[in-house]
């Protein structure tokens, strides 16, 4: 049966069901924008089907056939980072999060193909070591048995995140996000490149947690309009900044990283404490390379915390303009032999 054929059957047999329970919770969205206000996907895409009103305005369409679901639309509900800015700072208190999970289990049901911000395994890398599933705080990998002496890691495309902690966790690169969302390593690469040839006097990268900071600060946006010795990255959880990122940053000729998380017990995802791991081990290594350990930064700020992260920061670029740049020479040659 086809897609369409899939689709015809599941609507004849008055199915939706779980959307179908939201009715009377989409009927309260007053269309006001104080969700979008703070959605750091709109933020990054600026179209309205990208926001959670125009989501929510999707799935009332589909639940009462106003609206016939196809792939365009499937992508724009699997987007999202369930950061709860919207659910939060809804003024007519509509569960947003709440609704979109079902929305995407009942459109999987419905024979959809989905990827959106949802992580995909390559089998061809991955040598199902479990990593991943001991990150992921919502229990969307498992091991499944393909075979008499097979197994592979299978991601529940429901209850993913799109958090990012086991794409930054895997050893061997196997799990990976789809490009366009800002949050993928070469993304982020791209933008601790350009943030450091755009400024030649920038001397910092700076790291920001969505959760804690995007909602007091549109940080990114806001303070890369003027000059500052640091630039500004927003990440979807601090469990994002790879040690690569960090090395990219000095090779890119930063003079430090700082990154930026919530405080250990106010995080959803767990990423501050894999984060600070990361930290612990790669200052450890850059004392290997000749390279002060100090230019690495970990700090932790509550939601709207803004005056507090300015002035770590200013600490970190007066701690970092007595140190001067780094030395690539004593890098070279240490790597090098």
């Amino acid at each position: 049966m086809g897609i369409m054929g899939k689709l015809f059957y599941y609507k004849k047999k008055g199915n939706f069901k779980r959307s179908k329970k939201w009715e009377g919770e989409l009927n309260k969205c007053i269309r006001c924008g104080y969700c979008y206000e703070l959605c750091p996907l709109f933020k990054s895409q600026n179209w309205e089907s990208d926001t959670p009103r125009g989501k929510l305005l999707l799935i009332y369409g589909m639940i009462n056939s106003e609206i016939e679901p196809n792939q365009e639309i499937v992508d724009k509900i699997f987007q999202c980072f369930y950061c709860k800015n919207c659910s939060d700072n809804c003024s007519a208190g509509v569960p947003v999060t709440d609704i979109l999970t079902d929305a995407r289990a009942d459109l999987i049901e419905a024979g959809f193909e989905v990827e959106g911000t949802i992580v995909k395994i390559n089998e061809d890398l991955c040598s199902v070591c479990g990593v991943c599933l001991s990150v992921c705080k919502y229990d969307a990998l498992s091991i499944e048995k393909v075979g008499k002496d097979e197994n592979k890691i299978v991601v529940d495309k429901v209850e993913c995140r799109g958090c990012g902690l086991c794409v930054s966790a895997c050893p061997s690169g196997a799990i990976s996000q789809k490009e366009g969302c800002e949050i993928t390593l070469p993304e982020l690469h791209t933008k601790v490149s350009s943030l450091l040839k755009e400024n030649k006097d920038m001397k910092a990268i700076v790291f920001c947690c969505n959760w804690s900071l995007f909602p007091g600060m549109q940080l990114s946006e806001y303070q890369n309009l003027v000059k500052t010795p640091y630039g500004l990255i927003v990440s979807m959880c601090s469990g994002r900044v790879a040690p690569e990122l960090v090395l990219n940053a000095f090779e890119e000729g930063a003079w430090g990283v700082m990154v930026a998380g919530c405080p250990p017990e106010e995080c959803d995802h767990d990423g501050n404490y894999k984060t600070r791991r990361r930290l612990v081990l790669l200052r450890n290594m850059l004392k290997e390379l000749n390279i002060e350990p100090e230019r690495i930064k970990l700090d932790w700020f509550s939601t709207r915390e803004s005056a507090k992260l300015t002035k770590s920061i200013d600490d970190f670029i007066e701690k970092l303009e007595k140190l001067g740049p780094i030395k690539k020479m004593e890098i070279t040659k240490k790597v090098g032999g």
